[in-house]
């Protein structure tokens, strides 16, 4: 296996995450790689938004959906950066070059694939949360898609279901 020099670490932010970051950490820190914090916002259009999208002109629409997002990428830049200096204190670990964050917006399994490419990855860390085998073979789950099409290795951390 070549050197890992860059790291994506994909997060859903969710509660019982911080498995998959420790893991996306501690690689880093073996092999003084950097770390890309990716953080994908799909689109979940409910009963509410399309509502909204019938009634409200379109391009009120896309400000609306535009200003929402930019506060989102904020605070998740904002969390991931505490996470960030948060884990680097407890395991002592100061010599991790400084992470980038991406926030995306798309397909969760697509976008990871992508941003791979993108910064040229060495490895993905990523938590599964999937609570069954059953699950894991019936409905797929992002993990699932993203170790199918990686051309790179895949950490896949088991987390709690949400």
């Amino acid at each position: 296996m070549k050197n890992i020099s860059v790291i994506l670490y994909a997060s859903d932010m969710g509660k019982g995450s911080k498995p998959a970051f420790q893991a996306a950490i501690h690689q880093a820190f073996l092999s003084n790689a950097q770390i890309i914090y990716l953080h994908v916002l799909e689109s979940d259009a409910g009963t509410a938004e399309e509502l909204i999208n019938a009634y409200m002109p379109e391009a009120f629409n896309k400000v609306r959906l535009q200003n929402m997002y930019t506060e989102l990428r904020k605070k998740i830049k904002k969390r991931l950066t505490d996470y960030h200096e948060e884990a680097l204190i407890k395991q002592e670990m100061p010599n991790i070059p400084e992470p980038i964050i991406e926030v995306v917006q798309g397909k969760a399994d697509r976008v990871i694939l992508d941003t791979a490419d993108r910064f040229n990855a060495d490895l993905i860390v990523m938590g599964d949360r999937s609570s069954s085998s059953l699950a894991r073979v019936f409905l797929g789950s992002t993990a699932r898609k993203v170790i199918h099409h990686s051309n790179i290795p895949v950490l896949i951390i088991p987390l709690e279901a949400e």
